[in-house]
């Protein structure tokens, strides 16, 4: 009972910040070149960003 109370607390707290986690993973250069190099890997994102960036 307990173990799911925590679940439950520590899910409602990761979504209710989860644009400053988002931020703060990605203000990381490091981490921020690797979910940009996995995304790319995902054709869908890729087609996406390639055709927002040179269209």
């Amino acid at each position: 009972m307990r173990r799911l109370i925590m679940l439950m607390a520590g899910s409602f707290a990761i979504y209710r910040y989860r644009y400053q986690i988002v931020n703060f993973v990605l203000g990381q250069p490091e981490l921020r070149r690797f979910f940009i190099q996995l995304s790319m890997r995902v054709p869908f994102l890729r087609d996406r960003f390639v055709n927002r960036a040179f269209h």
